[in-house]
């Protein structure tokens, strides 16, 4: 099952970042196709020089660091930007990590732990760790989702429920991670 849902992760990544090195390719042409559509129109009153400078503000330098109010729609521009900040085993690791986190919850340890180890990624410890500290990630909400899909299969009670989150053998989320994720389930209601 692992494997299965390994196989699906790398599928995720690798189409992220495809879609992510294509994306700054397109937005750099597209000035340079305005200015030609404007030099065949021989009404156009502005010489053509003049339109590419109103494009580049519109448009997200992928060099450029994201502005402090940057929300998720910069996400891709922020993931892009980060890899030239990181080796390229920890970019990596990187992307294996936000493939798993985008199909299942996990704590910063855990994640560390499934990156790290030779049944999971096999990335030095090292790697991993600076790889998922790397990333923004709310280890509350992800311990919410590790709770609620333990209630989806079996039942705790609201101590069982903590201790499973926290166990170092179990989730491995903090005890203040644990007690968020559990109290916001019916076990702990």
């Amino acid at each position: 099952m692992k494997k299965i849902v390994i196989g699906v992760g790398i599928g995720i990544a690798l189409l992220v970042i495809a879609t992510a090195c294509n994306s700054p390719t397109t937005r750099a042409s597209a000035p340079t196709e305005q200015p030609a559509a404007a030099t065949d129109q021989p009404t156009t009153s502005q010489p053509a020089t003049t339109q590419p400078a109103t494009y580049p503000p519109s448009t997200p330098s992928p060099t450029s660091a994201p502005s402090p109010t940057s929300s998720s729609r910069n996400d891709e521009t922020s993931t892009v930007e980060a890899a030239a900040q990181f080796s390229p085993q920890v970019e990596m690791a990187r992307d294996k990590a936000q493939s798993y986190l985008g199909f299942s919850a996990f704590s910063r340890n855990g994640l560390i732990r499934q990156l790290s180890s030779d049944a999971g990624e096999g990335f030095p410890k090292a790697v991993a760790t600076e790889a998922v500290d790397s990333l923004s990630v709310d280890w509350n909400a992800q311990a919410v989702k590790s709770a609620e899909s333990y209630l989806s299969f079996t039942s705790f009670s609201c101590s069982g429920l903590k201790q499973q989150l926290s166990s170092s053998a179990g989730e491995g989320y903090t005890k203040a991670q644990a007690a968020y994720g559990a109290g916001r389930t019916d076990a702990c209601k």
